[in-house]
């Protein structure tokens, strides 16, 4: 375990730390022939040499982490130069850096196949099952039934004549906004049964407070009472579901042996 430790210290300093914003933008103008991807791929292998000379393995052992790592490490570089700059690719970057660093780490802990397995059918118990739905269903489901039960009033909002463009605007938004107001409400949920598993319903008045505090400058600005209605309706039955989810999960989580 200490070295995989030291492995994932290592590649955070060496991604996150030691890697400036000039060597990235330089990566994706001029992709192999980057000065900073090859400044960045030596800072790593100079970091991965450090670990090993901290670890006790034999020279061959660490020579080969070393190469594997590193260069490994500078051919997703090479692959992320050439894709767009979003969330999607970088998660994928980290993803294949940690699992290389981690199949690197299994085997020079002398972990058998037989092993792996077994570790990971311990993850797959009933309790973390409940833990993982949980989570599920306050994303994706949760916000198709919200959707759904205020269909009636966003179709009023939208339809009716007094509304003015701007109140209109402010219902549906744009992609972005729309896109956006999902996110807030995955992470709001998924805040608020993290606090119901912890025990922390002062963390859940804290969430509303917060979100109301920032809803209110908008709805005194729209002085339009269905509006306002709609907005507190929807963050209701978010948290309504949240807590329902939450408080369900967690009886199921105790009375499981």
């Amino acid at each position: 375990m200490e070295l995989l430790l030291l492995l994932l210290t290592a590649h955070f300093i060496g991604d996150f730390y030691l890697q400036p914003a000039g060597w990235v933008e330089c990566r994706n103008s001029n992709h192999i022939k980057s000065k900073g991807l090859w400044m960045h791929f030596m800072v790593h292998t100079l970091l991965n040499s450090i670990v090993f000379l901290i670890a006790t393995f034999s020279m061959f052992q660490a020579l080969a982490a070393i190469v594997i790592i590193s260069v490994s490490h500078l051919v997703t570089d090479y692959w992320k130069s050439y894709r767009k700059k979003n969330l999607t690719y970088f998660l994928v970057d980290q993803m294949i850096h940690l699992l290389i660093i981690s199949i690197v780490w299994t085997y020079l802990s002398g972990f058998t196949l037989e092993q792996v397995l077994i570790f990971a059918k311990t993850l797959l118990t009933p309790k973390n099952m409940i833990i993982a739905i949980s989570y599920l269903l306050v994303c994706k489901p949760a916000s198709v039934i919200i959707s759904l039960a205020l269909k009636n009033y966003t179709d009023r909002l939208i339809t009716d004549k007094k509304c003015s463009q701007e109140k209109t605007a402010a219902v549906l938004g744009n992609v972005g906004l729309v896109s956006a107001g999902s996110w807030i409400g995955y992470i709001e949920r998924c805040l608020a049964i993290s606090f119901v598993f912890m025990g922390q319903f002062a963390g859940i008045g804290f969430l509303v407070a917060t979100k109301t505090i920032f809803r209110f400058g908008d709805l005194t600005k729209n002085k339009d009472m269905k509006l306002t209605e709609y907005m507190m309706l929807g963050t209701l039955l978010s948290y309504a579901i949240a807590l329902f989810v939450g408080w369900n999960a967690l009886y199921f989580y105790k009375i499981i042996i």
